[in-house]
């Protein structure tokens, strides 16, 4: 029997159906695929104060801003304008609020501020004014003479370093270019605090106040801004800008919503493909559903990481309900194994060469490396504990170097002096003060600025080596509007249950 043969229009269509499942096989292709395993300090950046023979990579871009060399990893957007003494570099996507059709006009709008405000004070405060309210992933640097000033954006994200040594400051991406760059920097600290006898948290650890991966190495923290002139290196919060605001449920909501949308617009115009990592939680719930429309006809992907060897870490339920998530939104589903075994010799090399001292989520960088789209802006919903309040317990009025170590180690570690000598120092470095908060929760404030500096960003600089991190939730005016709610409306998750329900909610 001759078998049927397909209509020559029904093959025609198939072939355009093949030809377009090859060019998204071509768009799905991850990290390992794409680069080998040559990227190491992946999307990062070092800034020195004059020449250095030291390169973190070959094949980085060098720019010049004023006396300041920067060295930038291609995969990193970077954008330069100078008017004679003064200057801005934005690294990454720093979005205003004209959205992607503004990222590309704001280094030049910043450079026009710092020009109608040439003293340094009003400079600062009109800059301070602006880069508030930018929301996206990025580092703004702002050069007035041989002066900088370096901000972060909303949670500190996109990571910078700073360390001054016998040639000056130097301004790097990662602790370990820093210490290339000195010739070896020792993690005395690091290492009491990881290898502390009491240190037990439900959470996952993090490096607590001023400790990074190696010592004498600073950072820039959220809310802040990094001052260098000449040898002097002083952090000043420049946020919050006003006293906090209360707002009614409603109009809270609506607000929320209508930036929640925006920003899921914001991050899929940066790549050819969406990700939105997915979870059975409300942070990406809220994410999907406010901005579903967009996600389907930007033909946006899911993505769930899940640790197969472990049932009750992240529940086999809480991968199936955002298998059905997925599937209800009509938004394929990607599924990734992360497989507890070693990492290969390749994966190893470059992940050790990338963060030297601190190894924190190796198997989950390698199965993205291995298995996630690389040129996709995948959206992290993380941050969601600073819109509901991940701290419950507030009975304690007072900011205390006690109660802050307490509220970082759910352990007898809290009680260590050495912990309270730590939290000491970063209360100060950070002018974390009722004062200086404006009306503003300190607990909240102090998730946001601390939590996210520490726990997040180094989270974000793993994903850099395999896709595009994108942290949708990453805007000032989307967290402050969710801090503007009276307490009982944000226990009773008022802007969740308004996405979800399609409008009003009863409160």
């Amino acid at each position: 029997m001759r078998g049927r043969s397909l209509r020559p229009d029904a093959e025609a269509v198939r072939r355009q159906a093949l030809k377009e499942l090859s060019a998204r096989e071509r768009l799905l292709l991850p990290g390992y695929k794409l680069w080998g395993y040559k990227n190491h300090f992946a999307k990062g950046f070092l800034v020195t104060d004059g020449d250095t023979d030291y390169i973190p990579r070959e094949g980085w871009e060098r720019l010049s801003l004023g006396p300041w060399r920067v060295q930038v990893d291609p995969l990193l957007p970077h954008q330069l304008v100078e008017q004679g003494e003064v200057g801005v570099l934005v690294l990454g996507y720093a979005f205003d609020d004209r959205g992607p059709q503004g990222r590309e006009h704001v280094p030049a709008h910043l450079l026009r501020v710092l020009t109608r405000h040439p003293e340094p004070a009003a400079g600062r405060r009109a800059l301070d004014e602006v880069i508030a309210w930018l929301s996206g992933r990025y580092l703004v640097l702002v050069r007035r003479g041989a002066e900088l000033d370096v901000y972060g954006d909303p949670m500190a994200t996109r990571t910078c370093y700073w360390h001054k040594g016998s040639q000056g400051v130097a301004l790097a991406s990662h602790t370990g270019v820093l210490a290339e760059l000195a010739g070896g920097l020792p993690s005395t600290r690091m290492d009491w605090v990881l290898g502390h006898p009491d240190y037990k948290s439900p959470f996952g650890r993090w490096l607590p106040g001023l400790i990074t991966p190696h010592d004498g190495v600073g950072q820039v923290y959220a809310n802040g801004r990094l001052t260098i002139r000449g040898s002097e290196v002083r952090h000043e919060r420049f946020f919050p800008l006003s006293a906090r605001s209360e707002m009614s449920p409603g109009q809270a909501s609506e607000g929320f919503l209508a930036e929640l949308r925006q920003q899921v617009s914001n991050w899929i115009s940066v790549a050819p493909l969406t990700v939105l990592a997915l979870t059975a939680g409300r942070d990406s719930r809220a994410v999907l559903e406010a901005g579903l429309v967009q996600l389907q006809q930007a033909g946006a992907m899911a993505l769930t990481y899940h640790p197969f060897h472990i049932p009750g870490k992240s529940t086999y339920a809480d991968l199936a309900t955002a298998n059905r998530r997925a599937a209800s939104a009509q938004i394929p589903h990607l599924v990734l194994d992360v497989s507890p075994t070693r990492l290969n010799k390749q994966m190893r090399g470059l992940y050790t060469r990338t963060f030297p001292t601190w190894q924190r989520y190796a198997n989950l960088a390698s199965a993205l490396y291995l298995a996630a789209p690389a040129r996709a802006a995948t959206m992290f919903g993380v941050g969601g504990g600073i819109i509901t309040g991940m701290i419950r317990d507030r009975s304690d009025p007072e900011i205390s170097p006690e109660l802050l170590a307490r509220k970082y180690a759910y352990s007898r570690f809290s009680e260590d002096p050495g912990l309270h000598a730590v939290f000491e120092a970063w209360l100060e470095h950070t002018d974390f003060s009722v004062g200086s908060l404006k009306g503003y929760n300190f607990y909240d404030f102090f998730h946001w600025e601390h939590r996210m500096s520490k726990w997040g960003a180094s989270g974000y600089s793993e994903y850099d080596l395999a896709t595009i991190p994108a942290p949708v939730l990453n805007s000032r005016r989307l967290l402050t509007t969710a801090l503007s709610l009276p307490e009982p409306a944000r226990e009773a998750n008022v802007l969740y249950r308004y996405i979800s329900e399609g409008g009003s909610v009863d409160f």
